[in-house]
């Protein structure tokens, strides 16, 4: 019993980390600023292409749009969205989100459920997963 929840605090503290680190990489402090911020449109004033790899090393395309709006503060504000690929050609309107004290770290990326919620929901499975194997090795043990 000891052994299983050794296991559990454990596995629930490995859990938490790589969710904190997950969000951390998939930037989602500034998404969420962004998100819970203001939106307008944005004109595309560039488009930066380059050549990346995937994984099997096959070469293809990558579009960056460098969008430029004006927030409600009367600020003009330019930026590249690598985030999400856009179709947008030079000239187009997007929706934009930022957050009025930062709004260099505007996204045009829409707030998806998924998105929104990922760090809770890697935690929560994880956390989930660890009880139950925690659970099992109780009976075992």
């Amino acid at each position: 019993m000891v052994i299983a929840a050794v296991y559990f605090v454990v596995a629930t503290a490995a859990v938490v980390s790589l969710a904190r680190s997950l969000d951390r990489q998939m930037e989602g402090p500034r998404l969420r600023a962004a998100w819970a911020g203001r939106t307008t449109e944005a004109r595309c004033t560039d488009v930066r292409t380059e050549e990346v790899q995937d994984a099997d090393g096959a070469p293809f395309t990558v579009s960056h749009a460098t969008l430029e709006f004006r927030t409600e503060a009367g600020r003009t504000v330019a930026f590249e969205e690598r985030r999400r690929q856009l179709d947008a050609a030079q000239g187009d309107l997007v929706t934009v989100y930022y957050a009025d004290d930062a709004p260099e770290g505007a996204t045009a990326q829409a707030p998806t459920f998924g998105a929104r919620r990922a760090r809770e929901l890697v935690a929560g499975l994880g956390c989930a997963f660890a009880l139950a194997t925690a659970a099992v090795l109780a009976g075992v043990l």
